[in-house]
């Protein structure tokens, strides 16, 4: 025997709020629209993630928002054997590069991901890349290279340091943080002219 639920009207309130979800369902919808547009004049940003970048931008490219994130590759060893296999980890930890038009609804529209938790630039207002950083940019998106370092002595707080890892071994950068049980470091690198930091295996750095 089927049952049939009753009618029930919603209130007035109920009403309220199912229409205030609608229309930011939708506000969410055009703002993404907006940041994955291509009619006008268009600039790379340094987007901040909460969590892998390389997943944010997976997500951010099926929504059609060009976003990328630059990996290198890392040996690693299973347990209690000689066998190595490698994985792919995003270069710069939680940042990535997102190309939007120079708009605020763009801005914004980016900004309605959780993995997205900010965009670099001064105050509220992002600041795209300069067109010379661009280039260096494309010189990231080159390839993955493999890091496998010997340690340069013992890391202390103000050391400079550098990963070899090819192209990229002009980047220095400044330990301010470091995590012996871990056998980690935090480390403040110079890109494109912002701080940004990262953390890294010790073993994965070379004391300059």
């Amino acid at each position: 025997m089927m049952h049939v639920l009753p009618d029930r009207r919603l209130t007035e309130r109920e009403a309220e709020a199912l229409e205030r979800n609608r229309q930011k369902a939708e506000l969410i919808m055009w703002l993404r629209r907006e940041a994955a547009a291509r009619d006008g004049e268009m600039a790379w940003y340094v987007a901040r993630t909460n969590w892998r970048a390389d997943s944010v931008a997976n997500e951010l490219w099926q929504h059609g928002i060009e976003a990328v994130c630059p990996k290198e590759r890392r040996w690693k060893r299973f347990p209690r054997s000689n066998r190595r296999y490698s994985v792919d980890i995003p270069l710069f930890g939680n940042y990535l590069f997102v190309r939007l038009l120079k708009a605020e609804s763009a801005w914004s529209g980016v900004l309605t991901f959780e993995g997205v938790q900010c965009l670099q630039g001064r105050g509220d207002r992002p600041v795209p890349i300069a067109p010379r950083e661009e280039v260096q940019l494309l010189v990231m998106l080159a390839g993955t290279v493999a890091a496998s370092v010997p340690a340069g002595g013992e890391l202390a707080v103000g050391d400079k340091v550098v990963r070899p890892i090819g192209s990229f071994a002009e980047l220095v950068g400044t330990v301010r943080e470091i995590d012996d049980a871990k056998r980690q470091a935090l480390i403040s690198t110079m890109l494109f002219g912002r701080e940004v930091e990262t953390r890294c295996g010790i073993d994965d750095l070379e004391k300059l």
